[in-house]
């Protein structure tokens, strides 16, 4: 089951059946789903690997990345996270033991029409399975929250280190998080809403630490 935490407020669970919360009603804070391989030991992990940029998630056919200050802020944000919980970044990818997805859901018109839930997958430019290494994609082994908004920030774990690397095997998305809301008219303001949504995706998982 998805966890749905409005940061700064009471934890609240929800079941699939359940109506979600009016967004305009939880003080403008941003709404973070987090969910987790819970066979995974995450105190096993040592290195982990994140892009300089963030995925742009809209209509345009290109791939196109967001790098500026505001999404190296957000970057840094995961950065300072996962030192705290005992992790080392690495800029080498083959030594690093996770990859973190960054992914930024600026239009989702592109995706009209689409029922595969992982639909993103086919977008140009996403983080490619051989982006990562020799492998043939990746899977989570657990549900996951679809049907994304714009303005939403996604990211998701990927666990690198497997016995024989082998073009036809899958890596595992150990962890992900989800991070919705109403958006301001303020590029530093949501900026701001999607760190401290980061750091309650970290709050909401205690499990990430070595």
């Amino acid at each position: 089951m998805k966890r749905l935490i409005p940061f700064l407020f009471v934890a609240l669970l929800f079941t699939s059946c359940e109506k979600e919360p009016d967004t305009g009603k939880l003080d403008d804070s941003f709404l973070v789903y987090t969910d987790y391989d819970k066979t995974e030991n995450f105190g096993s992990f040592v290195k982990y690997y994140i892009p300089d940029s963030i995925l742009l998630i809209g209509e345009s056919k290109e791939a196109k990345y967001w790098k500026d200050e505001n999404a190296l802020s957000i970057i840094d944000a995961f950065v300072d996270n996962m030192d705290a919980r005992g992790y080392t970044r690495t800029d080498q990818k083959d030594e690093a033991d996770l990859g973190l997805q960054l992914s930024y859901v600026e239009d989702t018109h592109y995706f009209t029409g689409y029922n595969d839930p992982y639909w993103w997958w086919d977008y140009p430019g996403y983080w490619y399975p051989w982006y990562w290494g020799s492998w043939g994609g990746w899977y989570y082994p657990y549900r996951v929250v679809y049907g994304y908004n714009v303005g939403s920030l996604l990211a998701e774990m990927v666990k690198l280190q497997i016995d024989e690397p082998d073009a036809r095997k899958k890596l595992p998305i150990i962890w992900d998080a989800y991070m919705t809301g109403l958006l301001s008219g303020s590029n530093h303001v949501n900026t701001q809403l999607a760190i401290q949504a980061v750091n309650q995706a970290f709050v909401q998982s205690p499990y990430l630490k070595k």
